[in-house]
């Protein structure tokens, strides 16, 4: 059978994405219990019945699976029948493939071909060689063609798909001779005439097809038919590659028509002799472009003359032209999977002392930022440098009072994470060291996040007294005071929309409710499918809120009426960002959705590896948004295409907030993490005592975030320093919000506390 995206494979292993190709399917996979990622390999249903397509996909199976473990292979890790039906799971690579960076630059930067083509000659050379059987002596490829040559985010090759391969010198009753196997344009002419009789050499003849291709932009030879491509193929001779790229050196020119020979004797007969030709070529090619004006990634090195915006590999941003200036730093690189950062096998004494006298020359001219990131790169090389570290302590803290010497305006902070783009992040500086301003017990427990308008503060609790259980109050921002409260028959655990300070509107069981902020009043009711869990969002007179039967809303506050419902199937706790006329929301069906926010049609779906409980947030078009599979995201948003993805050690269920092209969230993992906006690169990660399902929320340079540890924290943005923290009597899931100068976080003691700048 075949699966659909959020299905099940053996009730282990979610369907994330799936691909068709001419007989098998491709699945990836998010396994349940490792929660790694698999790309999972089987046959079309169709062609489930065909005897000889299931001994050819399990020849296939054994063949990948003996080949073993190489750098610079896929790596084939089980066979699995089950139901009847064939898997093989393979290692996921997450990156991109040749054949699409052809697609899209038409030619490949040469010196980037070289570092490319050397990794493959070392993969190649691997498999000719080795021993998957009894006397077996190598496998030949026979589909060697760019699609199947992978790049991972590092920037390093994977040799993929070896659906069409044989064991050198063994028979296969499954290729007959004159039957033609793999993509014409980048078979030998042997593979045409004899496919079983397929060596060595003709995998060398397909990867010299590929170069040339990536060098030139075109086939080494055409045919407007099969028939007359095949024909080209067996008698015509290709064009010299440096009548399409006269740029290209000779003796470049010479390595590539040299595996193309139509004869194999005369071909270049080793991967391992190939290899060899380009090294003694690689100076040379390296120089003939020394003046080029590239792009340079940052992170994995790689390097083009296309304008791209981002790495098309890895998705970090691109540099240009002077390649030395803007190798990454030690302290940036950073598994793109999550793994933590690798330390120099070495630490460099020399360099770091001079960071380090750096760092206090820039701090005593009054560059802090600038001695920040010098004490980072201290740390990184010497990180037992205790006296580092505490001066890295005290230059934060200067940088984050700094922010606030100014007179700044007090900006309101309406609904949930502080406006429609959910990026919880306020103009308004309000830095540590903090001090307790006021308390107020609101309840027994506060879950839900608070609202700031005009000077006064709303926030949701949990009771239980006189057959009430919930309780929504307004309280003065200024001292705690109670202006009113109204109390339910049920809880009231999520935050409330306020506009212009007059009307504030809550979901309440299944009803959106629309009171008078100044003084509790009901104004009117709305009932929903099922319980509203999620907090409102308002933009331009429109009401977008989302109930637990997987219904999402649009209504006119003014007319009171329902403009629009999407109905989904599955519970959403994801309150909705709107911006440019989408509306972005998560699931619990693991999809995240875009709808036209004045008609409610599905733009576009990501599906994810879980839930999606937390709220997405919108910045500079592109939707951030973590899931119970324990990434985040991070989707473009006009397609929903995938930019990059960071994996923690837990569930995310806390919103990101995204300031300075740095997004910040939470995991169960009990750490609060920053990531690069760009590349989805670690930049920090802050260790705290318990879960953070607490969204985090940005003012003045300082990250301030709750955890089920009881304490919110306040750290520095650019660095992860820890610049204050207060123990509440509760755990922390609230939401801070940030206006009138203070900080306002509610607690699982019940009370809303209140923090304001020391003067």
């Amino acid at each position: 059978m075949e699966f659909n995206l959020r299905d099940k494979i053996d009730e282990q292993y979610t369907v994330v994405e799936k691909y068709r190709g001419g007989m098998s399917v491709v699945y990836i996979v998010l396994d349940e219990f490792s929660h790694k990622r698999f790309a999972v390999k089987t046959l079309k249903e169709e062609t489930l019945d065909d005897r000889t397509a299931i001994d050819r996909f399990a020849q296939e199976a054994r063949t990948w699976m003996n080949l073993g473990r190489h750098e610079h292979i896929v790596e084939a890790i089980i066979y699995r029948e089950i139901a009847g039906q064939p898997f093989l799971f393979l290692d996921y690579v997450e990156g991109v493939n040749l054949g699409t960076l052809i697609e899209a630059e038409d030619t490949i930067f040469p010196p980037q071909v070289i570092d490319y083509a050397l990794q493959v000659c070392e993969g190649m050379e691997y498999v000719h060689s080795a021993q998957v059987g009894p006397g077996d002596s190598g496998v030949i490829h026979r589909d060697l063609k760019p699609a199947n040559i992978l790049i991972n985010r590092r920037n390093e090759v994977k040799i993929t798909d070896f659906g069409l391969a044989k064991v050198h010198g063994v028979s296969s009753k499954l290729t007959d001779v004159g039957m033609g196997l793999g993509t014409y344009v980048y078979m030998p002419p042997e593979q045409f005439l004899d496919a079983a009789s397929a060596d060595k050499t003709s995998d060398i003849y397909s990867f010299g097809v590929a170069m040339y291709r990536a060098l030139t932009g075109s086939h080494p030879v055409k045919g407007e038919s099969v028939g007359k491509l095949i024909h080209a193929i067996l008698e015509s001779e290709p064009t010299p590659l440096r009548e399409l790229a006269p740029d290209i050196p000779p003796e470049l020119e010479d390595v590539v028509l040299r595996c193309l020979r139509k004869q194999r004797a005369d071909r270049i007969a080793t991967f391992e002799k190939l290899s060899q030709e380009l090294t003694s070529v690689r100076d040379l090619v390296e120089k003939q472009y020394e003046d080029a004006e590239i792009l340079l990634c940052e992170q994995c090195g790689y390097r083009t003359t296309y304008n791209y915006g981002t790495c098309p590999v890895c998705a970090a941003t691109m540099l240009h032209d002077n390649i030395a200036e803007f190798m990454p730093d030690v302290d940036d690189e950073a598994d793109p999977d999550g793994e933590e950062p690798v330390e120099p096998p070495t630490a460099d004494i020399e360099a770091a002392d001079q960071l380090y006298a750096q760092a206090l020359q820039l701090r005593s001219e009054g560059s802090l930022r600038q001695a920040v990131e010098a004490l980072r790169k201290v740390i990184q090389l010497r990180p037992d440098g205790t006296e580092a570290r505490a001066l890295l302590d005290d230059v934060a803290l200067e940088l984050a009072r700094r922010r606030a010497s100014d007179k700044q305006p007090a900006y309101n902070w309406p609904l949930y994470r502080g406006n429609i783009t959910r990026s919880g992040v306020t103009p308004e500086a309000v830095v540590p060291p903090l001090m307790r301003r006021w308390q107020y017990e609101a309840g027994d427990w506060i879950l839900g996040s608070p609202s700031v308008a005009n000077g006064m503060v709303f926030v949701g609790a949990r009771i239980e007294r006189g057959g009430k259980f919930g309780r929504l109050c307004a309280l003065k921002a200024r001292n705690g005071a109670p202006i009113w409260d109204v109390e339910t028959s049920y809880e009231v655990n999520t935050g409330p929309c306020i506009a212009r300070g007059q009307r504030l509107y809550i979901g309440a069981h299944r009803q959106m409710l629309c009171l008078d902020a100044r003084n509790g009043e009901r104004l009117w009711g709305m009932m929903a499918d099922d319980l509203i869990e999620t907090s409102p969002g308002l933009y331009g007179g429109t009401l977008y809120f989302a109930d637990r039967s997987g219904s999402v809303f649009a209504v006119d506050t003014e007319e009171q009426q329902i403009i629009w419902k999407h109905q989904g199937t599955m519970p959403v706790y994801s309150s909705p960002a709107v911006w440019e006329g989408a509306l972005y929301i998560g699931s619990s069906d693991y999809q995240v959705r875009a709808l036209n926010a004045a008609t409610g049609e599905v733009l576009w779906e990501f599906t994810t590896g879980g839930e999606v409980f937390g709220t997405p947030a919108y910045a500079d078009g592109i939707v951030y948004v973590g899931s119970c599979d324990r990434r985040m995201y991070a989707l473009a948003a006009a397609t929903g295409a995938k930019r990059w993805e960071f994996q923690t050690d837990g569930e995310i269920h806390s919103s990101p907030a995204v300031c300075e092209g740095i997004v910040i969230f939470g995991s169960r993992d009990r750490r609060i993490y920053a990531v690069d906006a760009r590349s989805g690169r670690r930049k920090w990660h802050f260790d705290t005592g318990d879960w953070v399902t607490s969204a985090p929320s940005v003012s003045g340079g300082t990250v301030y975030c709750g955890s089920h540890d009881h304490k919110l924290y306040g750290l520095e943005i650019e660095s992860g320093v820890l610049l204050w923290e207060y123990e509440t009597g509760g755990e922390i899931s609230s939401s801070p919000a940030i206006s009138q100068r203070s900080v306002f976080v509610g607690s699982g003691d019940g009370s809303i506390y209140a923090f304001r700048s020391r003067d």
